[in-house]
């Protein structure tokens, strides 16, 4: 725990020293050794490990990168300050309960899903596919309203709308592969239990 005289900036010091030197420890590796794999000289590693400089966020990030461990875990930092117990937040984006906030998360797991399980030209040919079915969608809906309004829309040759055959080609070959990512029991039951919490109110 904190003592009264200790700012924040030397109990990350201390905090990051401690667990750097254990981190190195369970390596088995030597300073010099540490300090090249997570990309810092001799001298500063040592510095960091007697706690004479905080830990720069960039070589905070190469240890969890590396070793798969915080040096700087957000549970230590609270106990240090006195806040064992205190419940925190894994991001620094404040939790309003509001339905975009869902809304955004969802969007958010699904990118790294993505990142996860996709290659770089994976995850292109992914983005190209969903503009194509989303640009498809919109125009088979835009004509479905201009024909119900007796409106002019689209490409017609000979009669034929090519470009509402195009769209509904797109939309049936893209179909099951864009509803397979969607997370929609997730979805399903974020609108139900939202419903149930506004009647209750």
């Amino acid at each position: 725990m904190a003592t009264p005289q200790e700012d924040h900036e030397s109990i990350a010091r201390r905090v990051g020293a401690a667990n750097l030197q254990a981190i190195r420890a369970s390596t088995g590796l030597s300073q010099a050794q540490f300090a090249a794999a997570i990309g810092l000289s001799d001298r500063a590693l040592r510095r960091y490990e007697r706690g004479e400089r905080e830990l720069p966020q960039a070589a905070r990030l190469a240890i969890i990168q590396v070793y798969k461990i915080d040096p700087l875990a957000s549970a230590q930092l609270a106990a240090a300050v006195g806040l064992g117990g205190a419940e925190l937040s894994p991001s620094a984006t404040a939790v309003t309960g509001t339905e975009e906030d869902f809304w955004l998360k969802l969007r958010r797991e699904g990118l790294e899903a993505r990142e996860r399980n996709y290659s770089p030209l994976g995850q292109r040919l992914l983005k190209i596919r969903d503009y194509a079915f989303f640009s498809a969608a919109v125009y088979f809906a835009a004509k479905q309203v201009a024909l119900e309004l007796d409106l002019p829309l689209g490409l017609e040759i000979n009669g034929i709308d090519w470009m509402f055959l195009g769209s509904f080609f797109v939309i049936a070959l893209f179909l099951f592969s864009v509803v397979a990512e969607l997370p929609v029991l997730k979805a399903a039951r974020h609108i139900l239990t939202s419903d149930r919490g506004r009647r209750a109110l």
